[in-house]
């Protein structure tokens, strides 16, 4: 199943991020959700809110985080094969746990980036899509078990867009795998 294409843009550029996301997620509710055997709808307030969660999902509160670059470095910095590497949003995380505590997230994974040069260090994962499901209750006992470490981004620290200024890092071996 062919997930998510490629699209090279900066990642520092909130707006254009929101409106591209934003046809992943029809994309996910249409034709993903029902490969899935999920029922999945849009969430209408969306239309308005910008910020309200995503979509619904059997009936189910729900959000969708779609990543495409491994966090490569996660090996280097926090011990977690890049491989298998996703972030989270800190700002998002806080966001739920006061308006959406029971909220179910799906994460839709698609390396397209497989091989980068840092500093002169190769890095290398291998092809890998698939979706992947945790409830914000799950994440948080990752989180305050000390089992999630916390990446602030360098580039973001005096960032005025809305860009998380840090992600918890999160290890898809430890969520449930949906494909």
């Amino acid at each position: 199943m062919e997930l998510l294409s490629e699209k090279k843009h900066d990642t520092e550029d909130k707006q254009w991020w929101v409106i591209e996301w934003a046809k992943k997620e029809n994309l996910f509710v249409n034709e993903v959700c029902p490969r899935l055997g999920l029922n999945a709808i849009m969430n209408p307030a969306k239309g308005t809110d910008p910020y309200a969660h995503d979509i619904l999902v059997d009936g189910k509160i729900a959000d969708l985080k779609c990543q495409q670059t491994p966090f490569f470095k996660a090996g280097d910095l926090y011990n977690i094969l890049s491989q298998y590497a996703i972030t989270f949003n800190r700002k998002d995380y806080l966001r739920y746990r006061k308006m959406y505590p029971n909220i179910h997230i799906f994460f839709w994974v698609d390396w397209q980036t497989l091989e980068i040069q840092i500093g002169g260090k190769p890095y290398k994962v291998a092809p890998m899509s698939g979706v992947w499901k945790a409830t914000l209750p799950q994440i948080k006992e990752l989180i305050e078990g000390g089992n999630v470490p916390l990446h602030s981004y360098k580039r973001r620290q005096n960032d005025v867009s809305g860009n998380a200024k840090n992600s918890y890092i999160l290890d898809l071996r430890l969520l449930e795998q949906l494909y």
